[in-house]
């Protein structure tokens, strides 16, 4: 099952590390945890969000792609609210040069920053 989600995933840009995870790992994501993954389950999450439009060409946010989604599923988040935690997420986000670190600082702080500011059903 785990390996029919990952297919054609890598780990970096050339496409020479193949995303390798165990059912287990990917349990981790489906479950919805969101703190201590596993690097397998990191890079599970990298997949799909750049399948997803999530991340950007350069594994950068997709601000513009988030916005879409978040207006669609979370209408009640303000749009320049989202913004504003997009862009302070950012900069988080492009400190880091392991993609698949990336993206769990990218979900980590998105969803911290919105539950600080009260948005507590994502």
């Amino acid at each position: 099952m785990a390996e029919a989600a990952i297919e054609d995933c890598y780990e970096d840009s050339a496409q020479r590390v193949k995303v390798q995870i165990t059912d287990e790992s990917f349990d981790e994501i489906l479950k919805g945890s969101r703190t201590n993954l596993s690097h397998n389950a990191k890079c599970l999450r990298y997949c799909i969000m750049r399948k997803n439009g999530l991340l950007s060409m350069d594994n950068s946010i997709d601000e513009e792609n988030i916005l879409q989604i978040f207006g669609i599923i979370h209408p009640q988040i303000k749009k320049d609210s989202l913004l504003d935690v997009l862009h302070k997420c950012s900069r988080e986000t492009d400190k880091q040069t392991d993609n698949c670190e990336r993206a769990f600082v990218a979900t980590s702080c998105i969803l911290r920053e919105l539950q600080a500011d009260g948005v507590t059903d994502i």
